[in-house]
């Protein structure tokens, strides 16, 4: 005769401290040297702080949202620099390779008359290929990173005048293209975009949680998730609402309110 036991459930283990625990682990990793993103707030913050006192208008609604639209190009070359930083090399090239790319979509649209779509597509084409080079001949050919980036910082200045030619701008009047980054969404879909954005990140990161459980791995404590989880949607509700506010100085001839559309089109890649 036989007797079967039923396999226990295994244990789950959550870190001890709550709220509380957090901050003491986060104090102790500040004096242990681990200062992670606090410099990078800091100087935002000391920024913020001196341009407000030295501008009246640098606070302004009209002010934050135009910042948003100007600072999307330096956002994207930002998030690819971050791969390069992490794994210990640099791109002296970043610059003028966005540069290059975007000079091939704008002559594109303009000199051949091409759609929008596929302009596009040859700015994405033309980085891709850049940085396909630039990848070869550091990870394969085994050629420092400062020594290539730098070459393709000279080559491409030269590549981006071939490109414009003697003009020296290239007038896009596309609409689409236009209206990615000067225009504004709706206000309710504003707001749709961000029941979109925070219930995706309270689904994702309670799904880790369950499933981190499930596993028996230990887990943040369910106070700590609450916080992290309420902190963001309570943040983006400001911006949202902050954002769908009126920012025009003559609203009667020209309304300006609701969120700009760079600002989803950037989160889609973060």
């Amino acid at each position: 005769m036989t007797t079967s036991t039923a396999t226990p459930a295994p244990e789950i283990l959550e870190e001890g401290g709550g709220i509380g625990g957090a901050l003491r682990d986060y104090v102790a990793r500040l004096r242990g040297g681990d200062t992670g993103s606090l410099p990078a707030v800091l100087g935002f913050i000391v920024l913020v702080a001196f341009f407000s006192a030295t501008s009246d208008t640098f606070t302004s609604k009209l002010n934050w949202a135009n910042l948003l639209n100007q600072s999307a190009a330096y956002i994207f070359i930002a998030m690819g620099l971050v791969f390069v930083l992490l794994l210990g090399e640099i791109d002296l090239g970043a610059g003028y390779t966005a540069g290059t790319s975007a000079a091939m979509m704008g002559v594109v649209m303009t000199q051949k008359g091409l759609a929008w779509p596929i302009a596009v597509l040859a700015c994405l084409v033309t980085g891709a290929v850049i940085g396909l080079t630039v990848g070869i001949l550091v990870a394969r050919l085994g050629i420092p990173s400062f020594v290539v980036t730098l070459a393709y910082f000279l080559g491409l200045q030269g590549v981006l005048l071939l490109v414009i030619g003697e003009g020296g701008t290239i007038a896009i009047r596309d609409k689409t293209i236009l209206a990615i980054n000067n225009n504004n969404m709706p206000t309710w879909m504003g707001w749709v975009f961000f029941l979109v954005v925070a219930g995706g990140y309270a689904a994702v990161t309670f799904g880790q949680q369950a499933r981190r459980r499930a596993a028996g791995l230990p887990t943040a404590a369910t106070s700590v998730v609450l916080a992290k989880v309420g902190g963001l949607a309570l943040l983006l509700a400001i911006v949202t609402l902050f954002l769908n506010q009126e920012r025009s100085v003559n609203p009667v001839l020209n309304s300006l309110k609701g969120e700009p559309i760079i600002v989803p089109v950037t989160a889609l890649f973060v």
